[in-house]
């Protein structure tokens, strides 16, 4: 269906120079999607927000964006303020009400515009090498003020509509491992490649050299800019400025299984740069190959094979890629004393926005201090619209575990932390991770992701001592329990998970009873007392017996058709009266049931 309101246009560039982002080196085609306007909302949940879902494709360098607000009458509005919220990877996580999340619930703010509008308005917004995948655009006007609009009399109505005007290149060149080309970067047209980074990548390399400006007393001279990776709008690419006879730069930690964007530009006015570039990684640690019989996994599913123990399923192996040019220094070779064990985890789809993660040898995962434990779950784009949860449990019923040990974990994604102390962040190169731990005081680790990035995410465990020696305790027992559910917690008893729509893409989000609010019904602070819903339902199911002595007068004068309005308009407003509070008399109702049951039997 959303192919359907998607209009593109292809067209190709074959200009030599002087357009926008025309280099001489790669061709650029142009590529244009629109969405259809929308009828914009006030803010009372999230079903309020429309939201928009644009593919950024691969090698795109540059992104504008054109939202246009337009009033859909002609009498005056006044001005209102709407909010454009963008975000990459997932649906934007907002809170305009500023409500309070539920427990253990982290989120990232996204990337926010506020557009002016009287009667018709039109911002643009510009993004240099944007992150490829999906991107979500979310519009809403101000939080709702609680007023009643009469149908049938024109309102202040608003239509939202955003387009994208982007410029791909289609012939990039891909930098090979230990392969120098030769690149040339104007002030206008900097240098682009692409280079791939491989599973279980610890480390990557960019580094340029041997450059020459065209005049003798600038040559040797590197007067550029390196930057390595895209922009999400959450962090940055990795920015280089080089000034010696040589320059490079460096990811720890780089993401894995992806295509990683490298761009060289000059930092001069007026003056091209030709150098040479090279790439490498390294390979630190990576676990014992298990062959190619799939069979030992079905057998490991229905249990009829002990799973070996994840512990022993450890290979020490290096594998770097060096330079040999001689005007690059080698780049050092990572020690082979980290590793890393895996545990294979079985991937369960029950129902829509609905995954559960198992871990095939059992619930339980050993834990030593000597090496970090590694495992992978995999989120496809549809996965995006739940809420993601990690639950880390410590067993301490199998081993002794001291009061000085911790277990830490990492919860990253794209690619994990291999490494884990005290002073090593939870973060990689080009991404943010969630730290946890678990320990005897506190043996329990919830964390909620609401609205995950559609990637693979990754788990890191290790066990940690504060004295930096264990002793008896070097191996605990912990259980990772990792699901995709639609909201947090089933929004509560004061809320209900409602699935939305955004033509063929599918979230959840919570709708709020009673005055309670937040993103999973958890904010009381407008919450309504039992005693105010009672006198409420009470107040609005009585106000119908107004219509009593009309019903009278109408029937004594013969009026039976005006009689039998004014009936069924009482009947099925208090019905609708009642029903508003759906939850609160299902429980009466219950409750009066139950002592019915019970009473008759004492």
């Amino acid at each position: 269906m959303e192919a359907c309101f998607l209009r593109r246009l292809l067209f190709v560039v074959l200009t030599a120079g002087g357009t926008l982002a025309d280099d001489g080196q790669v061709t650029f085609v142009s590529e244009l999607l629109s969405k259809p306007a929308q009828k914009l909302s006030k803010y009372g949940w999230y079903a309020n927000v429309r939201l928009q879902r644009f593919h950024m494709p691969e090698e795109t360098a540059i992104a504008r964006w054109l939202f246009s607000v337009k009033k859909g009458h002609t009498f005056h509005c006044g001005q209102h303020n709407v909010t454009i919220h963008i975000r990459w990877g997932a649906p934007p996580v907002i809170n305009p009400t500023g409500s309070v999340f539920p427990n253990s619930t982290l989120w990232s703010p996204s990337l926010s515009l506020t557009l002016p509008v009287t009667s018709q308005s039109v911002t643009t917004f510009n993004l240099s090498d944007p992150a490829a995948g999906d991107w979500y655009v979310a519009a809403h006007l101000p939080e709702d003020d609680g007023r009643i609009e009469q149908k049938g009399f024109p309102s202040c109505s608003y239509f939202f509509q955003p387009q994208l005007s982007i410029r791909r290149a289609v012939d990039m060149p891909v930098l090979q491992p230990d392969a120098f080309l030769t690149q040339t970067a104007a002030p206008d047209g900097p240098a682009r490649l692409k280079l791939y980074v491989p599973e279980f990548a610890s480390s990557l390399s960019v580094s340029v050299a041997d450059c020459s400006s065209g005049e003798a007393a600038e040559n040797e001279n590197c007067s550029l800019v390196l930057r390595l990776g895209c922009a999400s709008l959450q962090l940055d690419p990795v920015r280089v400025n080089c000034s010696g006879i040589r320059c490079s730069a460096s990811l720890p930690n780089p993401p894995w299984n992806t295509w990683l964007r490298v761009v060289v530009e000059s930092s001069q006015a007026n003056r091209t740069v030709t150098f040479k570039v090279v790439s490498n990684y390294t390979v630190g640690c990576k676990p014992k190959s298990v062959g190619l019989e799939a069979d030992d996994d079905f057998a490991k599913l229905r249990g009829n094979s002990s799973p070996a123990n994840p512990v022993s399923n450890i290979s020490v192996v290096s594998d770097t890629v060096t330079v040999s040019n001689h005007s690059l220094a080698q780049v050092s070779q990572r020690p082979v004393s980290a590793c890393v064990g895996t545990v294979p985890v079985l991937f369960e789809e029950l129902d829509v926005l609905s995954l559960r993660f198992t871990p095939v040898s059992g619930p339980n995962i050993s834990i030593t201090n000597t090496h970090p434990m590694l495992l992978s779950y995999p989120l496809h784009t549809h996965a995006s619209g739940g809420t993601l949860n990690l639950q880390l449990t410590l067993n301490s019923t199998n081993a002794t575990v001291s009061n000085s040990s911790n277990v830490v974990a990492c919860f990253s994604p794209w690619t994990p932390v291999l490494e884990l102390n005290h002073s090593q962040r939870c973060r990689t190169a080009l991404f943010g991770g969630f730290s946890i731990g678990v320990n005897v005081s506190a043996p329990k680790a919830v964390v909620r992701l609401p609205f995950p990035q559609s990637t693979t995410w990754y788990l890191t465990l290790q066990l940690t001592c504060n004295s930096g020696d264990c002793g008896n305790t070097s191996v605990v027992s912990v259980v990772p329990e990792v699901f995709l559910s639609a909201c947090v917690e089933d929004c509560g008893p004061y809320g209900e998970c409602r699935l939305l729509r955004s033509y063929s893409y599918l979230y959840a989000a919570c709708v709020c009873t009673a005055g309670w609010k937040g993103w999973g019904c958890t904010d009381d602070s407008s919450a309504q007392s039992y005693a105010h819903q009672i006198t409420a339902i009470l107040l609005l199911t009585l106000s119908n017996l107004f219509f009593l002595p009309a019903i009278v007068v109408a029937v004594r004068r013969s009026y039976l058709t005006e009689a039998s309005i004014y009936l069924f308009t009482m009947f099925f407003s208090t019905v609708k009266h009642t029903i508003t509070f759906v939850r609160l008399c299902i429980s009466a109702v219950l409750t009066f049931h139950l002592f019915s049951l019970v009473l008759p039997r004492l």
